[in-house]
């Protein structure tokens, strides 16, 4: 890539200690949003059609908290992307394989991610809340909690590859001290995260049959994982000097 001028890093907004070099939108980012925009409306409250009675409007309806959390996580994942974007501004081919693959992933669980959703809350409220997929043995379900943790090691990894990616261009990017150490962190972050998702598929593997869904709580480490990375780290971060 052309290594950035001082003039131009010196007139970029800064956002949380770190300078916005991507603010001006590629063809590659208008895409990613595009795809991004589509994995949303695969997740339609309904799956089949618009419904037709009222029985269908209410099931309808209950499917709206499943639909919630889906949708939920694919902004979290197009957050951080877009984040990624802002801050570093890259367009190098090493990129587009990078953004195709998170894009390979994440519309290969988009189904996946609202049928666990929507499973989940069927379990938690003894079906009241129903799901959408036929009944599946414990055993199917396994399988499932392995495929989708699989999934969430193959996108966090993805986002460990694009921080150390621009960590590598610290001196084509003018990282300062702090974005280059902020970088690093986030690799951190994404990595345990890819640890996370790794216990998950361990327990749910290894668990007994009847406690194969307590292996998605695994996810709630997630909570602690971050906020522990950013204080810990935060304790030997240099000084935000632009």
């Amino acid at each position: 890539m052309t290594p950035l001028t001082q003039k131009f890093v010196d007139s970029c907004p800064v956002e949380n200690g770190f300078r916005m070099r991507g603010l001006e939108m590629t063809r590659l980012e208008v895409f990613i949003d595009a795809a991004f925009a589509f994995a949303v409306t695969m997740l339609v409250i309904s799956f089949d059609n618009i419904p037709r009675s009222y029985e269908e409007v209410i099931l309808a309806i209950k499917s709206i908290p499943a639909f919630i959390v889906a949708v939920a996580q694919l902004v979290w994942i197009w957050h951080a992307h877009n984040m990624w974007s802002r801050r570093f501004g890259l367009d190098t081919a090493y990129t587009v394989f990078i953004s195709t693959a998170l894009l390979i992933v994440v519309l290969i669980y988009v189904y996946p991610m609202r049928i666990m959703a929507a499973g989940m809350f069927a379990w938690f409220t003894s079906d009241y809340l129903p799901s959408n997929f036929a009944s599946i043995t414990l055993d199917e379900l396994r399988d499932m909690f392995v495929f989708l943790g699989l999934g969430f090691i193959a996108l966090c990894l993805v986002f460990v590859q694009m921080y150390r990616y621009a960590a590598r261009l610290k001196v084509e990017l003018l990282l300062n001290e702090y974005e280059h150490f902020e970088s690093q962190t986030l690799a951190i972050m994404w990595t345990g995260a890819a640890g996370i998702g790794l216990i998950s598929v361990v327990l749910a593997i290894t668990l007994p049959s009847p406690l194969v869904p307590y292996s998605g709580f695994a996810f709630s480490l997630l909570g602690a994982w971050f906020p522990f990375v950013r204080l810990w780290r935060h304790r030997s971060a240099p000084g935000r000097s632009l």
